[in-house]
């Protein structure tokens, strides 16, 4: 048998301890009420005396209430408890205890001992309280708020009687092979979700494909001591579902002999924290919550976002949780699986070598879309029940594929999920019938609750009840039955659902998404022509290594490709690339233009990828790196790659070779799933004497051009970097029959934007052909466009303007220029 003063709190056993020493120094044996409330408000740091100042009860009256000094010391005296309490104060102290009962706390504290006080009104005190005009209406408020604030537990481990109590009853010894099982663990209970239990376990997906970490995590736990694993890992690639598959096997016993029986309880650290108002509480709370743990060997800690440790419910003068569990984590008395993310890890944990020791780490990789496509194809069933349609195989395929190609800045699985749940709640939503759908939910919801009463009535003996509830469990089933048996064709979730939620979060219209991939690239070629004219060398070229690289060909540890394109100004370099970003990426977005004239000094590079630490800028994000963790699937473009400071090679070096780069944060930002393109002028003055672009079949010109340019780049560059590109394009100058095709693309695009103001526009003969003559060869495309603008677009818009403009307009020849008449009627 126990003393009852085990359950009272430090801060109480120092109240009483005080009151007895003060009275015993002045020749008394008898505590009265007046001692107990002096003794309570000049005690510093706990909860009842900051209560008392809250309504301005003044120390100093309470010590003329009992003659007291102001010197009495505030130690304690252990052993001191056999107390002489005058009647009074025994009732007070009596209704403290019933108190703590009644909120159904485990321990005494001074709150408690305030709110006897409060509730017994003895005479003596409440003419006190009169005198010093006391709220004592607010002072019941501020104790009420805190008793209800607490952590008020669903039991009490062990009975209070209703008398006097003196002794609680001795915990159960334990028993071998689960002794936990008969101990009760109220605080865990409320603070936390039994992740090992049935009723949990039924409404969580399966686990599927990590078994090695499950593996590893039951290593660690069991070591005799730092036996508390701690998964590492990106947001998204299922941390907790590993917890969650581990407790499943308990459940089911699946594991080695030792783990058998345990407990998962996952820790809501939120809602330990939520409520405390005073010093001490939360310290309280989380001591209890350890205690339990401690004294139920076969419980296991988990807790998600364990970061939140570090800091949570310190103040100033305490500490926070992460110290106050350390010492326990470190000598194996707990057990804790704890989940973060490598970023809070690195901010939390490295920077408290002593906290990090007391875990293992077990690093949680994004799984493959392979491994994703198979979790998937696992949970489709849970989601196919809570929505009630059925969702074909080839969805699961496309929702892994196109989440890894346009989610860029999310993690497999819970990104490929994701779009399986919302494509399934967007056609439930559209169903012709919502309200037949929703009718059965809510049958099926009325069922589960049927159930859980059910059992509960089965456990406390409520047998009538339990029968009519299962009457109503066999009439719900009837009606379910019904419900199904009349419901229409069962809706079917495919790919384009999947591709339709895509295109609402990424503007990319849904056919472009859905449209095979392999027809796409058979027909690369003319996709790239329709947009770069004149170049259908360089185009192959292209094409051709996009091939090899999508059919998974090329080296996996490079980029899918790299190019570095080399011609005048104006040839359809960079529109090449924008066209590669369209056509093989599926958005023009997709492409990253870096101006490298921008980055022609040294101290430009942290642009590119952060300043390093203690430079001003640091973590403020990078260019190049930001880009690509955004858009991992597009084309990287670094124009005009001579005028780059040669740092910038040092960098492609790495980005070619081992298709990553590392930012000034230590940050790994992956460049395998993109295409590299370096644009150059490089022997400028070469095109123009070597005469190519205007006559055919010049195959000798073009020859040597080629040899002087590679020449040429191994001086400029360094040849490592030549040899680490995949294909060096060069583009010809554009001939008159090539510019003038410029001319009549640029000439139909305008002939849209007239239509759109509602003004036919054509195009009359010769009209491409003179303006491809009186554009500069040396400017290119760039001219052409130029004198489209000026010729046509300019006084078509001054037609506009001057509100007489004909509805039928045609561009023509005049001479050497090219105007724009009024066109008849046909």
């Amino acid at each position: 048998m126990k003393d009852i003063t085990e359950k009272f709190t430090t801060h109480l056993k120092n109240v009483l301890t005080r009151a007895l020493v003060f009275v015993v120094e002045r020749g008394n044996q008898t505590v009265k009420p007046e001692h107990l409330l002096w003794a309570l408000g000049t005690q510093k740091g706990c909860i009842g005396g900051e209560l008392l100042g809250r309504v301005k009860v003044p120390p100093e009256k309470l010590r003329d209430l009992v003659g007291a000094t102001g010197t009495e010391g505030t130690e304690t005296a252990p052993g001191a408890f056999a107390l002489k309490l005058s009647e009074s104060a025994k009732r007070i102290l009596e209704k403290a205890v019933l108190t703590a009962n009644v909120y159904n706390h485990r321990y005494i504290g001074t709150e408690h001992l305030l709110s006897a006080i409060l509730q017994l009104k003895e005479p003596a005190l409440e003419r006190f309280f009169v005198a010093e005009r006391t709220d004592l209406d607010e002072l019941r408020r501020e104790v009420t708020v805190v008793l209800k604030g607490s952590a008020s537990f669903p039991e009490m481990m062990g009975a209070v009687p209703a008398a006097v109590p003196e002794t609680s009853q001795e915990p159960a010894a334990p028993q071998e092979g689960g002794e936990s099982k008969g101990r009760k663990t109220p605080a865990l209970e409320y603070f936390g979700r039994d992740l090992t239990s049935r009723e949990v376990q039924e409404r969580i997906d399966p686990v599927i494909g990590r078994e090695t970490e499950i593996q590893r995590m039951m290593e660690i736990l069991c070591r005799r001591t730092k036996n508390n694993p701690l998964l590492l890992g990106e947001p998204g690639v299922g941390k907790t579902a590993i917890v969650e598959g581990f407790a499943k096997r308990v459940m089911e016993g699946d594991v080695p002999p030792v783990l058998r029986g345990k407990r998962i309880v996952s820790l809501d650290l939120s809602a330990v924290v939520a409520g405390t108002m005073y010093r001490g509480e939360f310290e309280g709370r989380l001591r209890q919550i350890m205690d339990e743990a401690r004294q139920n060997p076969d419980i296991i800690l988990f807790v998600d976002e364990i970061h939140g440790l570090v800091g949570a419910g310190s103040a100033t003068g305490s500490m926070d949780a992460g110290n106050i569990l350390k010492p326990a984590l470190a000598r194996g008395e707990i057990r804790c699986i704890g989940a973060t993310t490598s970023a809070e890890y690195k901010k939390h944990f490295e920077t408290d070598p002593a906290l990090e020791r007391r875990f293992g780490g077990i690093r949680v990789e994004e799984p493959s879309p392979e491994r994703a496509l198979a979790i998937v194809l696992g949970v489709l069933p849970q989601y196919e029940a809570f929505h009630g349609v059925r969702i074909a195989p080839h969805a699961a395929e496309a929702a892994v594929r196109l989440s890894v190609r346009y989610l860029n800045d999310r993690r497999l699985p819970d990104k490929a999920i994701d779009l399986i749940d919302e494509a399934c709640a967007g056609k439930r939503v559209s169903a012709p019938e919502p309200g037949a759908a929703e009718a059965r939910r809510l049958i099926r919801a009325r069922l589960d609750a049927v159930a859980d009463e059910k059992r509960t009535a089965v456990v406390e003996e409520r047998f009538d009840d339990a029968m009519a509830l299962k009457d109503e469990e066999e009439a719900l089933r009837s009606g379910l039955k019904r419900e199904e048996a009349a419901r229409g064709p069962v809706l079917v979730v495919d790919e384009e659902d999947i591709a339709r939620v895509i295109a609402r979060s990424t503007g990319i219209p849904a056919a472009d998404l859905v449209e095979d991939e392999r027809a796409q690239l058979l027909a690369l070629e003319s996709t790239l022509t329709e947009r770069v004219i004149g170049q259908e060398r360089c185009v192959q070229a292209v094409a051709q290594a996009l091939r090899r690289a999508k059919a998974g060909l090329s080296a996996r540890e490079r980029p899918l490709a790299s190019f570095l394109f080399l011609g005048p100004s104006g040839v359809g370099k960079t529109e090449l690339a924008k066209a590669i970003a369209q056509s093989a990426f599926g958005d023009e977005r997709s492409l990253i233009r870096l101006d490298m004239s921008e980055y022609s000094e040294a101290f430009t590079m942290s642009k590119l990828v952060g300043s390093p630490a203690g430079y001003v800028g640091y973590r403020e994000g990078a260019k190049l790196t930001d880009g690509v963790k955004a858009r991992p699937y597009g084309v990287v473009l670094f124009d005009e790659i001579e005028k780059a400071h040669k740092d910038v090679q040092n960098l492609l070096l790495q980005i070619l070779e081992e298709g990553e780069l590392a930012d000034a944060t230590g940050r790994k930002v992956s460049f395998r799933h993109s295409v590299i393109v370096l644009t150059s002028n490089v022997g400028l003055e070469r095109f123009g004497r070597s005469g190519m672009g205007f006559v055919s079949g010049e195959e000798d010109a073009r020859a040597t051009l080629e040899a002087d340019l590679k020449a040429e780049l191994n001086e400029r560059f360094r040849p490592e970097l030549v040899n680490r590109i995949d294909r060096v394009c060069v583009f010809e100058p554009l001939g008159r029959d090539v510019l003038a095709r410029i001319a009549l693309r640029e000439l139909t695009k305008a002939v849209v934007r007239a239509t759109e103001r509602g003004i036919a526009l054509s195009i009359g003969a010769g009209v491409a052909e003179r303006l491809a003559e009186l554009s500069d060869p040396k400017v290119g495309a760039r001219d052409v466009r130029r004198l489209v603008q000026e010729a046509v677009e300019s006084k078509l818009a001054d037609r506009l303007l001057s509100g007489k403009s004909p509805k039928r307009l045609t561009v023509t020849v005049k001479g050497r220029d090219i105007a724009l008449t009024e066109s008849r009627r046909a």
